[in-house]
């Protein structure tokens, strides 16, 4: 009878080691991944911000680069012209406060 506990009891602690070895091993998968996932997340934020400043030149260039404006070109010039010409009086009057 005590050699069936000594064996059991030896089954038991074989199986803890290899759950602590496995829930080792899972915890170094998940800080990598966590890892991997904050530089994807700086990575996605750094190209969103790129992406609006091509955004911005693109209209920029729109704006100047009309060779032969139509009515409605000169409408929308003025429209983009009329929008950063408030962007930069906000941007004034809040470093003013």
């Amino acid at each position: 009878m005590a050699s069936d506990l000594q064996q059991t009891l030896q089954r038991i602690s074989r199986k803890t080691e290899f759950l602590t070895e496995r829930y080792n091993e899972v915890l170094r998968g998940k800080t990598s991944a966590e890892a991997r996932v904050k530089e994807l997340e700086q990575t996605v934020t750094r190209l969103n911000e790129e992406i609006r400043q091509l955004k911005s030149r693109i209209e920029y260039l729109t704006v100047v680069t009309i060779a032969h404006p139509d009515r409605r070109d000169v409408e929308s010039s003025r429209a983009k012209l009329t929008k950063l010409v408030r962007e930069i009086d906000r941007c004034i009057s809040e470093l003013s406060e």
